[in-house]
């Protein structure tokens, strides 16, 4: 396969375009390390699409690629749309496909 093939059963978030979209894309190409991370540019909007089952995005992360603070419920205002299922958190925003299992923590760990 090669990488203008799309990526088979993608997972992760739909984004409309702007400084935040921009961020949260560069984020998940470093918070997913050894994963494909495409991000297909459609002009009014951002889809940001990771293989392996499962898109991890960091609040540090973004924020640094940001240059400034991030709070999550910032990437909701921008996000009207994702692919799979979505467990959030105030330090991680997690996709991951429906058939698969959440990863809840254990209490007293945070989100991996």
């Amino acid at each position: 396969m090669s990488d203008t093939d799309p990526i088979v059963d993608p997972v992760g978030p739909v984004l409309q375009s702007g400084e935040v979209a921009r961020a949260v894309a560069d984020a998940a190409v470093i918070d997913n390390p050894g994963r494909r991370v495409d991000v297909r540019d459609r002009g009014s909007y951002l889809r940001i699409e990771v293989e392996g089952g499962e898109c991890v995005l960091h609040r540090a992360t973004i924020a640094e690629e940001l240059g400034r603070p991030f709070k999550m419920p910032e990437l909701e205002l921008i996000m009207p749309s994702f692919v799979g299922r979505i467990d959030t958190g105030s330090d991680v925003y997690r996709f991951f496909h429906t058939f698969e299992q959440a990863k809840s923590p254990k209490p007293g760990e945070a989100h991996a």
